[in-house]
């Protein structure tokens, strides 16, 4: 899909924007979240918004210029932007407001980013004021430097407003970027969705605003989630040093894990993706207690996992055993259902094996010559074209694309709740159990057209026309073969077709992966084949689709490649 968007892309031409596209923007959010979340804002939250909104129109512009860009510090002459005029008057009445604000001697003590705004040469010349500060090679790199000038930050910073203009930092960044987080619901998207959309980069399908649902329904959600996030991007950066474990677990345990007894179902996915990303940290640098303490309250089936494997690791059997069989009890996909299910025999019988690896030694072989090795599927694909087939490389985007090409009415229902704003691929609900609770009748309808080849490719063809290139988390533009989709749903039985597209509609946030890499197929005959190389081995949602597609009446086969010189 992201590689059909680029070539878009690259053949158009760029929008000719209006120069304060971004404020224009930034004011579409700010409507958004006043009108949606108006009872939600703290009184503080309120005062930012108004405060903002009796800037003048340019100095709101300078606030947005400079509150989206990464740095921390900018130099006032350095700023520069075709339609903000009279900069110096900008920033004045910035600071006046409480927007912006000067350097001080309390920045002394985080010096790095002040001097980041500077080149070497500068900072070079500006330690060579000072007759104390230590040697150096000539050779020494800006961020070893900047370490030496931490002991001098006062004198660097009276030094600095000798040499330079005006140093200011924007503030009230948090609010800047709250305001965002409601927006999004979330926290790692930003304006620069806008721009993106706005250069045509990416589109989206159009809803009508007045159908969009905010994302949280109260404050306790959106602070919830918002302290979750706050607490991942910390984690990010202090994780990258192990040194941090205890600052980290700490910080977890106080100020993250109490929510978790009354946490809301909006911010219990965020929460359990800080707790396995901690968790599994741990685990990597050889904290095993204290990583079970962390996977502990979480029944997700990947935390079991997690849970289960250190115990086995720990020699405590039994208790992973308990484990297991809870994992077993609440898991749904096949990859959780088979590592539980594994466990459990395993510790049954040494000699058991997983199915998966049974089914694997089992299959027939293919002789491919060995310059394919980088590339087994093209080898396999060859294979079978010199035996006069056609044979097409489609995994998942082939299934995927039939069901999307449906279902686009059902994805994109305006009365459903999911949608929040213009920047979906989806709605929010998408990947959870309940997505398709409701539509059975619906999605009917939509697979009753496959009774007819020439309807269903007449309505493939009349979504393709009306949406090619709006994102859709099933169709992949730039894999779309509607000629190919005519050969599978012309060869493969009604019956098993729909019996296919109905498990995957309803399964489609644990089993949208998996499906046979080719489909081959000449005359009357049809195979769709899974290939692994020597060293390759059967996952267990591919194991799963091998066998449902088999028992539902579909031809599939699985080979194992050896090469050959």
């Amino acid at each position: 899909m992201y590689f059909y968007l680029y070539l878009k892309m690259i053949q158009q031409p760029i929008p000719d924007l209006s120069p304060f596209y971004y404020w224009e923007n930034f004011n579409y959010v700010l409507g958004y979240v006043k009108k949606q979340y108006q009872n939600l804002l703290s009184d503080s939250e309120i005062t930012f918004i108004q405060d903002f909104e009796n800037l003048t129109k340019e100095s709101q512009c300078l606030y947005l210029r400079l509150a989206s860009r990464r740095a921390m510090w900018f130099r006032e002459e350095k700023l520069s932007y075709g339609e903000i005029s009279l900069i110096h008057l900008r920033i004045n009445e910035l600071i006046e407001n409480g927007f912006v604000r000067l350097v001080s001697t309390q920045d002394s003590i985080n010096l790095g980013p002040i001097l980041s705004v500077f080149s070497k040469k500068e900072c070079i010349a500006l330690i060579s004021k000072l007759p104390h500060f230590p040697k150096y090679t000539s050779n020494i790199s800006k961020d070893d430097l900047v370490h030496l000038c931490k002991p001098f930050g006062i004198e660097l910073l009276d030094e600095l407003n000798e040499i330079s203009g005006r140093l200011i930092c924007p503030v009230q960044i948090e609010y800047f970027t709250f305001i965002q987080f409601l927006f999004f619901g979330t926290k790692f998207r930003d304006m620069s969705e806008f721009v993106i959309r706005d250069l045509g980069h990416r589109q989206y399908v159009e809803v009508n605003e007045e159908e969009f649902i905010p994302y949280f329904q109260s404050r306790k959600e959106a602070i919830e989630k918002w302290k979750i996030s706050l607490w991942r991007e910390r984690f990010q950066e202090l994780s990258k040093d192990s040194a941090s474990t205890y600052e980290l677990v700490e910080s977890w345990n106080q100020d993250i894990l109490p929510m978790y007894e009354n946490i809301s179902d909006v911010a219990m996915g965020s929460f359990e993706r800080a707790l396995f990303s901690l968790g599994r940290w741990l685990e990597r640098l050889g904290f095993l207690e204290m990583a079970l303490d962390t996977f502990e309250p979480s029944l997700s089936s990947l935390s079991l996992e997690r849970r289960v494997r250190i115990l086995a690791k720990l020699k405590r059997i039994e208790e992973a055993l308990m484990w297991a069989n809870v994992g077993l009890e609440i898991a749904f996909s096949p990859k959780e259902i088979h590592f539980f299910e594994d466990f459990i025999l395993k510790q049954n019988s040494k000699k058991h094996i997983k199915a998966v690896t049974q089914s694997l030694k089992s299959s027939p072989t293919l002789l491919i010559d060995i310059k394919w090795k980088g590339n087994v599927e093209m080898g396999v694909m060859q294979y079978f074209q010199n035996l006069g087939y056609s044979a097409h490389f489609t995994e998942n985007h082939l299934w995927k694309n039939i069901l999307g090409l449906l279902c686009w009415d059902l994805i994109f229902d305006e009365k459903q709740t999911g949608i929040h704003h213009p920047f979906q691929w989806a709605p929010s609900h998408y990947s959870s159990d309940g997505f398709t609770l409701g539509k059975e009748r619906d999605f009917e309808e939509k697979i009753s057209l496959l009774d007819s080849i020439d309807s269903f490719i007449f309505h493939a063809l009349e979504i393709k026309e009306n949406h090619e290139g709006k994102l859709n988390p099933l169709i992949d533009w730039y894999t779309l073969d509607i000629v190919l989709i005519r050969e599978l749903v012309s060869r493969v039985s009604i019956e098993s077709l729909s019996t296919i597209l109905r498990y995957l509609w309803t399964h489609l946030s644990t089993h949208a992966k998996g499906f046979p890499d080719l489909f081959i197929f000449k005359d009357s005959e049809y195979q769709f084949i899974e290939v692994k190389s020597p060293t390759d081995h059967l996952s267990a949602i591919q194991y799963f689709w091998h066998d449902y597609l088999k028992r539902t009446g579909i031809e599939t086969k699985l080979y194992r490649v050896i090469w050959i010189d």
